[in-house]
C-alpha cells in the first residue's frame, strides 16, 4: 500500500465493512461520519446536549508538526458542525498523542510543544493533554490530535447526521490557495536546497504558509452566507478532497484547472521536486458549495479570505477537470505528493 490514507476502496472494503459487520453500535457511528469528514457528532439526553469528536493524524521532521495535526482535527469539527444540525459548541478541548524518533532532541520536542501551546492559545480550544512517546520504530515524529466538544443544543437522535448536502447545480468555491500546509512543511525542510535555486524571500514566504492553516475565519463567513456543504482539503490535496465531496454527496463535478487558486511559491517548490501541486497537502483551505459562489467570494474577501469559484456540482456521478478546451475525468487520490517529497529529500540525505 502507498503512504498517507488508504484509498477510498481500500477504506471502505478493509475498514468501515469490517467494523459495521462487527457491531451494532459500531455501525450507528460509522453511519453518521462520512468520506473526507473525519469526525462524527453523538448526542444527547436530558444530562447532555450532546458531543462532537474528531480527530487528525500529521508526520514529519517540521517543527509545526503538532500544529498541523492540531489545526486539522480543529478544522474538521468547524465543517462538521456547520455540515450538522447542531448551533454550537462548548467546552471544547484538544487531546494529543504524540510518538518521536529515539534520536530527536529534548529541546526539538520542547519547541514542537510551544508552537502548539501558542497556536492553542490563539484558536481558544485549550490542550487538554500530550501524550509523548519515544520509539525506535519510528523515523519521523507522528501526532494524533483528537478534539472534543459540547453542543449547546438538544437533539433526539443516538446520533446526528450531516443534515446540509451539496446539491447538483451548485457552484464550488475554494478558499486561499492549493498546497499551504504541504509547500510549508517542505518549504521549511529543505531551504537550503531550495535558496540555492530562488531568492531568500521566496522560499522564506514559502514556509511561513503555516499562518494560512486554521479554516476558521473562512467557515464562519460561510455558515453566514448560507453555503449548503462545507469540505476540508487536507491529504491529497485539491484533488483528492473534490473526489471526496463528490463521493460523499452523490453528485458530479466540473472543475475549471485555471480557476484553481495557486501561489507562484508553491509552483517553484513543487518544480525543484518534481511534485504535483494539486495533490500536494493541502491543510488550509476549504471547499464550498454553494448557491452563489460569486456572492460568497465577495463575502469572504471583505472578511479578508482570498477565494475562488472554480466550478459547479452537477447530476450523476461524472468529475471532470477542464483545463482550456481539453477535459479528463478526475481519479482517485494515490497517495499525497509530500511522502514522494519525503522519499526523495531521504534519499539525498
Amino acid at each position: 500500500m502507498n503512504c498517507g490514507k488508504l484509498t477510498e476502496s481500500i477504506y471502505e472494503r478493509s475498514v468501515v465493512k469490517v467494523v459495521k459487520t462487527n457491531s451494532t453500535e459500531n455501525r450507528k457511528f460509522y453511519d453518521g461520519a462520512g468520506l473526507g469528514a473525519d469526525c462524527a457528532i453523538l448526542t444527547a439526553d436530558e444530562k447532555c446536549a450532546g458531543i462532537v469528536s474528531g480527530q487528525a493524524l500529521a508526520s514529519g521532521t517540521d517543527q509545526k508538526v503538532l500544529v498541523r495535526a492540531y489545526l486539522a482535527a480543529v478544522n474538521h469539527i468547524i465543517a462538521c458542525s456547520a455540515n450538522g444540525a447542531v448551533s454550537g459548541l462548548q467546552y471544547a478541548h484538544a487531546n494529543l498523542t504524540v510518538v518521536v524518533p529515539e534520536k530527536l532532541r529534548e529541546i526539538k520536542v520542547r519547541g514542537m510543544v510551544e508552537a502548539a501551546s501558542v497556536q492553542a492559545e490563539e484558536t481558544g480550544i485549550p490542550i487538554l493533554s500530550c501524550n509523548i512517546q519515544v520509539s525506535q520504530a519510528v523515523t519521523v515524529s507522528i501526532v494524533t490530535c483528537v478534539v472534543n466538544a459540547g453542543l449547546e443544543n438538544k437533539c433526539d437522535n443516538n446520533l446526528v447526521f450531516l443534515k446540509k448536502k451539496a446539491l447538483a447545480d451548485e457552484e464550488i468555491v475554494m478558499t486561499k490557495w492549493i498546497g499551504l500546509e504541504g509547500t510549508a512543511v517542505i518549504a521549511q525542510g529543505s531551504s537550503e536546497r531550495l535558496c540555492g535555486r530562488y531568492p531568500a524571500d521566496i522560499v522564506e514566504e514559502a514556509a511561513d504558509f503555516y499562518r494560512y492553516l486554521s479554516v476558521v475565519p473562512e467557515a464562519a463567513t460561510a455558515v453566514k452566507s448560507g453555503a449548503s456543504y462545507l469540505h476540508v482539503v487536507r491529504e491529497g490535496g485539491v484533488f483528492g478532497a473534490l473526489w471526496e465531496l463528490a463521493a460523499a454527496n452523490g453528485v458530479g463535478l466540473v472543475v475549471d484547472l485555471k480557476c484553481i487558486p495557486v501561489r507562484q511559491e508553491t509552483i517553484e517548490v513543487c518544480e525543484f521536486f518534481d511534485l504535483n501541486p494539486y495533490e500536494l497537502l493541502a491543510g488550509g483551505s476549504l471547499l464550498i458549495v454553494t448557491p452563489n459562489g460569486g456572492g460568497l467570494v465577495r463575502a469572504l474577501e471583505n472578511a479578508g479570505v482570498p477565494a475562488a469559484v472554480i466550478g459547479h456540482t452537477t447530476q450523476g456521478n461524472d468529475r471532470v477537470i477542464c483545463h482550456g478546451e481539453e477535459s479528463r475525468f478526475l481519479e482517485p487520490a494515490n497517495g499525497d505528493q509530500l511522502y514522494r517529497y519525503y522519499a526523495h529529500a531521504f534519499e539525498k540525505e
